[in-house]
């Protein structure tokens, strides 16, 4: 009998041993799962996206749940089963969590890294040609350096290394062939003037080598509304979208290659895409000189803005810049996209070492493909009008696929990573998340519209190349009116 005792003693023994260790393992998952909790609920806040009134509904519901989990985890039920289920519940909604928090703290790190708008910068390069003995900036001494347009402080730090003797050139064109013809030793150009160079002279980089380069910062300018109603606040507001020429780094200037007007009416839930050829032959704003629209970006997006604005007759208060670099690294992050083609075409890209093809009808591109089909013109009897055409096509099929619920799912964190650094803008984090809180509070579909400006080509001198002859883009007049009546349209209702 005694023996029989001290077993029964011995299985209770165990037995709360096994209770306790249960308890301390549920206290030790319910503390996890409210840490995780919390985690995730400051991230979802953090982010400012929800509106008050779901933030308040998110803050009821996490308490009384977490409350409710906790607990029907810890405390003893007449059924166990309970217990479990609420543990259940727990360990699916800890995981579901932490996948959330991920995406959320993502979004936190893009958004902070984006909407911080960084000055431009341009580079300023001394260059010879290949076969000169020269191999720094102090072998020039003395020497006749020979230019077309550059900035004060450029010059300066150059003329701070050595002393050398500036003299000013009147066509950008003609001062590349001096170089080539071995008429002039030394010239002092931009990174953008050696990009131009090197496609209209043959062979320009392969013959020529730089022996110094000037940084020239552009100064930064704070949007203005100019007296302008329109802004994110008041949900009307135009978006200058600028594709830029270059795979470096996005605070450089250069040409701006696609050029697209958002007229966003959030009342309406209206938005009109106006595309602007890169061609048009346009009136600087700041200079008052006839140039393409694409070479306004060498001056700063802000003069390609003013500019627009001048064309358009209407207030843009905001732009985003995205480069080459942004297409190809989220076209092949989304694993290809689909576009309709107009036509069957051929293309290369710029350093003819690559040729792509396109079929009338539907193509699957990867990065590369996708840029090189929304740069060709050349092909086209229509020009510059189709490839904005084709760029149009391209922004669709990357929203398709963006939109895509599985894409969303599997690669959203690819997604925003693809588009960092390649990305610049100056709206406002605060602005975004008016944005997002409206929609929220406002869940109606959205209409978008398209519209292209046309203009026939003629061969016209641009201030940014001086007296050389360069095809332009004549504007349409009908079509630029229609065009400024249909964005009046959109943000006057």
């Amino acid at each position: 009998m005694q023996k029989i005792k001290r077993k029964e003693e011995k299985e209770m023994e165990k037995q709360n041993k096994r209770n306790r260790k249960l308890d301390i393992f549920l206290k030790v998952v319910t503390f996890i799962y409210v840490v995780i909790t919390l985690i995730f609920y400051i991230s979802v806040i953090k982010l400012d996206l929800l509106p008050g009134i779901y933030v308040t509904i998110f803050t009821i519901a996490e308490i009384f749940f977490t409350l409710a989990m906790s607990i029907g985890i810890l405390k003893e039920h007449k059924t166990p089963r309970i217990n479990l289920i609420c543990l259940g519940i727990v360990l699916l909604l800890s995981v579901i969590y932490i996948f959330v928090t991920n995406y959320t703290l993502a979004t936190g790190d893009f958004l902070d890294n984006v909407f911080q708008e960084t000055a431009q910068t341009e580079e300023y390069y001394l260059v010879v040609k290949k076969d000169k003995q020269y191999e720094k900036i102090e072998d020039v001494k003395n020497k006749e350096v020979y230019l077309f347009q550059a900035p004060d402080d450029a010059k300066q730090e150059v003329e701070n290394k050595v002393n050398i003797k500036l003299r000013k050139q009147n066509s950008l064109t003609d001062l590349g062939k001096k170089l080539m013809g071995n008429k002039v030793e030394v010239i002092f150009i931009s990174s953008v003037q050696y990009d131009i160079l090197g496609e209209e002279i043959e062979n320009f980089k392969n013959n020529t080598k730089i022996l110094y380069t000037a940084q020239h910062e552009i100064k930064k300018t704070e949007k203005e509304n100019d007296g302008s109603s329109y802004s994110v606040k008041n949900g009307i507001f135009n978006v200058y979208i600028s594709g830029i020429d270059t795979s470096g780094s996005i605070t450089n200037v250069a040409r701006s290659d696609a050029n697209i007007i958002a007229t966003i009416n959030t009342n309406t839930h209206e938005v009109l895409l106006t595309s602007i050829p890169r061609d048009y032959y346009v009136t600087l704003h700041s200079y008052g000189a006839k140039d393409k629209l694409t070479h306004t970006g060498i001056y700063g997006v802000n003069e390609t803005v003013k500019t627009i604005e001048d064309l358009l007759d209407t207030d843009i208060d905001y732009y985003v810049r995205v480069n080459f670099t942004t297409v190809i690294k989220l076209v092949d992050t989304l694993g290809g996209i689909e576009v309709e083609s107009d036509y069957n075409f051929s293309t290369v890209n710029d350093a003819n070492t690559k040729t792509y093809t396109f079929q009338k009808g539907k193509n699957h591109l990867n990065g590369e493909e996708a840029l090189a089909f929304s740069r060709e013109r050349n092909s086209f009897a229509d020009g510059d009008n189709q490839r904005v055409k084709n760029q149009q096509k391209v922004i669709e099929g990357i929203i398709k696929k963006v939109l895509n619920s599985n894409t969303i799912l599997t690669k959203y964190t690819s997604i925003l990573n693809s588009l960092e650094g390649s990305f610049q803008t100056n709206i406002k984090q605060e602005e975004i998340s008016t944005l997002v809180k409206g929609q929220l509070n406002n869940m109606s579909s959205w209409t978008i519209k398209n519209n292209s400006l046309t203009g026939t080509g003629v061969n016209n001198p641009t201030y940014s190349m001086g007296s050389q002859l360069l095809y332009t883009m004549v504007p349409n007049a009908t079509s630029v009116a229609e065009a400024k009546q249909k964005i009046k349209d959109i943000m006057e209702k």
